[in-house]
């Protein structure tokens, strides 16, 4: 039998988780995005360039006389095409064939990060403390706490299209601008948070945690807002699991570090989402909702794939995309994005701050903030199916 937890919304944050059946809460994430900075990144050597702009800067980018724009266009494209390229060989599909002296990082130690501290120990690289961790520069966190493990913030600051935060913002949360969920809404993928054995919402020093991926697609309003209380199927799939224990004080809810992993789309390809001792830190509002970090570590391998080259992708049947269709879109996002395959490859095995490999010491992990909203909803343990689930072209 599905468990079942009722909440009375509107009461104190404490009234309001105090009516539970089988002492069980479920949660479906609406809100969800990585967790960077307040305000601009940091980047006094400037951003990182794509292959196009490197081209577009080099002697060839030069216009020629009586050129007409689209000529000039269609050459610069070309021309970012072939850098990408090493001896015939893509560099998103073979990152590790060559370094990238344009690809930059966001170094400065100083600015302040959203999401939580991972390790327990504000680590800088001149002070190696941890066996747990390569030597990293920790960031202040927005709320003054120190040991912010965000190097996935450091990869991402001075690549890709720049953007804002207002510095006025004093959330514990980034704004609902800085979200990446599109394709959740839409369906794609998602996340369930259970909580059992539940005795306290203010205070309870033993509960049990599960973090599942959602087989389901979220049930919007017409206004696309997340319905409270529907009911949604996780995974059964056992890596896309997650169970651990955690304890809620002064209504804020941790956790133990478990392994978890969720779906990813993008272009309508499917990919994974790994993460690596992730822990949960959220607190719950007075209107039922569930909202603070996800941060984890991402194996480097796997944050290639999904971030920038797409090498494991994959159809909805589970088939392998063609590898000349991943190939030309990393490489175009590459250019869009501003940014190189193999440049965001060798700053991602530099960066790498977690999973020392048992042999060599070298991390293998890169550490990860995601900031999530979860609305009240049934989390139940069986197998779902869509009435279209059979309608599948031949061809995947």
């Amino acid at each position: 039998m599905a468990r079942r937890v009722v909440l009375a919304v509107g009461l104190s944050t404490a009234a309001t988780y105090a009516q539970v059946e089988e002492r069980t809460a479920g949660f479906v994430v609406h809100q969800w995005g990585n967790a960077k900075a307040r305000g601009q990144a940091s980047c006094p050597d400037g951003r990182s360039l794509g292959y196009r702009q490197i081209f577009e800067r080099g002697p060839q980018g030069a216009r020629r006389e009586g050129e007409t724009e689209a000529d000039y266009v269609k050459r610069m494209r070309a021309g970012g095409v072939a850098l990408a390229h090493v001896d015939g060989k893509n560099l998103c599909v073979h990152p590790e064939l060559a370094p990238d002296p344009h690809f930059r990082t966001m170094d400065d130690p100083a600015v302040a990060s959203y999401g939580i501290d991972l390790d327990g120990v504000d680590s800088s690289r001149h002070n190696e403390r941890s066996l747990s961790a390569c030597a990293h520069d920790d960031f202040p966190g927005v709320d003054g706490a120190g040991g912010i493990d965000n190097q996935y913030f450091r990869l991402t600051g001075c690549s890709g299209n720049p953007s804002v935060v207002e510095e006025a913002h004093a959330g514990w949360l980034p704004p609902y601008s800085e979200a990446l969920e599109n394709t959740m809404l839409e369906g794609g993928w998602g996340v369930l948070i259970e909580l059992r054995g539940v005795d306290d919402y203010q205070n309870d020093d033993s509960i049990e945690v599960g973090i599942y991926a959602n087989a389901d697609p979220i049930v919007l309003s017409a206004q696309r807002e997340p319905i409270p209380y529907a009911t949604y199927a996780a995974e059964l799939d056992p890596r896309f699991r997650g169970e651990t224990h955690g304890k809620i004080v002064d209504g804020v809810l941790t956790t133990q570090p478990t392994h978890v992993r969720f779906h990813w789309l993008v272009a309508g390809l499917h990919l994974e989402r790994p993460l690596n001792n992730a822990q949960i830190k959220a607190r719950f509002s007075p209107d039922g909702v569930l909202e603070g970090y996800l941060g984890g570590y991402t194996p480097v391998e796997a944050l290639y794939d999904f971030q920038y080259g797409f090498r494991s992708a994959t159809d909805k049947a589970g088939n392998p995309a063609p590898a000349n269709m991943l190939a030309q879109l990393a490489t175009g996002a590459a250019s869009a994005m501003n940014r190189t395959c193999n440049g965001a490859y060798a700053a991602s095995w530099r960066l790498a701050d977690g999973d020392p490999d048992p042999d060599t010491g070298r991390c293998t992990s890169v550490s990860t903030q995601y900031f999530f909203r979860a609305t009240p909803a049934f989390v139940v343990n069986v197998e779902t199916r869509g009435l279209n689930d059979e309608l599948v072209n031949e061809d995947g």
